[in-house]
């Protein structure tokens, strides 16, 4: 027997899909068989990914205190003793 499954998914409203979801778009994206370079295929594994990175990214604390003045006269203190 063979099966031929296909997906519908509007990649313009990805923001409000489950993470559940969201994940497994980003395996059928993976494991669709376009071949390299395929349009679709990549712009929706880019859509996918971008969305993912957003969420991740929006849940990261960011880094706040690596850089500051301070840092630099420290710096030279530690070059002059």
């Amino acid at each position: 027997m063979r099966t031929a499954i296909t997906f519908e998914v509007d990649t313009d409203n990805l923001g409000s899909v489950s993470e559940e979801y969201l994940c497994q778009l980003w395996h059928i994206g993976q494991a669709n068989p376009a071949p390299l370079g395929d349009v679709d295929a990549c712009n929706f594994a880019d859509h996918v990914g971008r969305e993912i990175v957003r969420r991740w990214v929006a849940c990261t604390p960011a880094s706040l205190w690596t850089h500051q003045a301070a840092h630099i006269a420290a710096r030279q203190q530690v070059g002059r003793a």
